[in-house]
C-alpha cells in the first residue's frame, strides 16, 4: 500500500515533510483528488495542520519549513494547538472547499497538511 500512496503522493504533486503519513503538504486543487484517492484505498485520513505555501515578496505566516518540491517557493508552518480533523474523509473536502474560503481566518497561502494512518 505505501507503494501506491507514494504515487498518489508524485502524481499529485503532494510533498511529504518526513517520513510516514503526516504533514502531507497538498495544494488545494489537489484536494478533491486526493481525498478520492484516499478513500478508493479505504485510507482514513486523521486529520491536517496548516501550512503557508511562501514565494517570493510573500512574508511567512508561521515558522520554517521545507523547500517546495513541486511548486517555486517554500512551506513555512503555521503553529497549532491541535491537529484539526474530522470523523469521515468527505467532511474534509466539505470544510475545506466550501467552507474554509469563507472562514474570517481564511488565507489563500494556506495549503493543508495530511496526516493519514
Amino acid at each position: 500500500m505505501k507503494k501506491e500512496i507514494d504515487a498518489i503522493l508524485d502524481k499529485l504533486h503532494i510533498q511529504p515533510v518526513g517520513d510516514g503519513g503526516i504533514d502531507l503538504i497538498c495544494s488545494m486543487k489537489n484536494v478533491n483528488l486526493f481525498v478520492s484517492e484516499m478513500n478508493r484505498l479505504n485510507v482514513k485520513i486523521k486529520g491536517f495542520t496548516w501550512w503557508c505555501h511562501v514565494v517570493d515578496g510573500h512574508e511567512p505566516c508561521g515558522m520554517g519549513g521545507p523547500k517546495s518540491q513541486y511548486y517555486s517557493g517554500w512551506f513555512s508552518e503555521i503553529p497549532m494547538d491541535e491537529v484539526i480533523s474530522f470523523e469521515k474523509n468527505d467532511k474534509y473536502l466539505k470544510y475545506l472547499l466550501d467552507e474554509w474560503p469563507y472562514c474570517d481566518e481564511y488565507k489563500a497561502c494556506y495549503f493543508p497538511g495530511f496526516w493519514i494512518e
